[in-house]
């Protein structure tokens, strides 16, 4: 199942933000493909992969499109504490001909103590459009209450809601589509 975007306008992103997504780009790859892995195979959880498209505002796949991925490990954490890189979870891809991108890593979890449901923070950098956030959560995660949802959207947040689907070497597989908005977050 493929999603639609969600159209509301967020507010400008916080400065700390910004410092840590920066200091996160020093640490890109020289070479991106539209497969990555973002959590290696050893990592405690369950597989997860999440297949991605970008369109363009008009709905046309959008070639050439960096998306940048983040997420916590299956205990809800980014990162130990003292950690020079507060994002050890991420990867990055570019998008191939078709708009379309894949991650290889774990289902993420929520933070440890909050009612935040779990999710993986992407960024979609594209010409012309600026870089762009969004966020990828779980419908089927108990979190994840009507009241939440409608909270999040709201706050003018962007964030869609991905069906999970089981795999048969059981993992997980989730479907995501960012559709580009005219103007970018930052």
């Amino acid at each position: 199942m493929t999603l639609a975007a969600a159209t509301v306008v967020r507010a400008e992103p916080d400065p700390r933000f910004i410092r840590m997504w920066v200091a996160a780009q020093l640490l890109k790859p020289a070479t991106l493909s539209a497969e990555a892995r973002i959590a290696p195979e050893s990592e405690p959880g369950t597989p997860l992969v999440v297949d991605g498209t970008v369109l363009d505002v008009s709905g046309h796949p959008s070639a050439g499109v960096e998306v940048f991925a983040y997420h916590t490990d299956a205990a809800g954490r980014y990162a130990a504490r003292g950690a020079d890189d507060p994002w050890r979870l991420k990867g990055w891809a570019v998008t191939d001909a078709q708009g379309r991108f894949e991650f290889r890593t774990i289902r993420p979890g929520s933070y440890p103590g909050r009612t935040v449901p779990a999710h993986i923070h992407l960024t979609a950098a594209a010409p012309g459009f600026g870089h762009q956030f969004t966020d990828l959560m779980f419908d089927d995660d108990p979190l994840a209450t009507q009241a939440y949802r409608e909270d999040f959207a709201a706050a003018g947040e962007h964030g869609l809601y991905g069906a999970v689907r089981r795999r048969a070497d059981g993992g997980q597989e989730v479907t995501y589509t960012i559709r580009l908005r005219p103007r970018g977050d930052f």
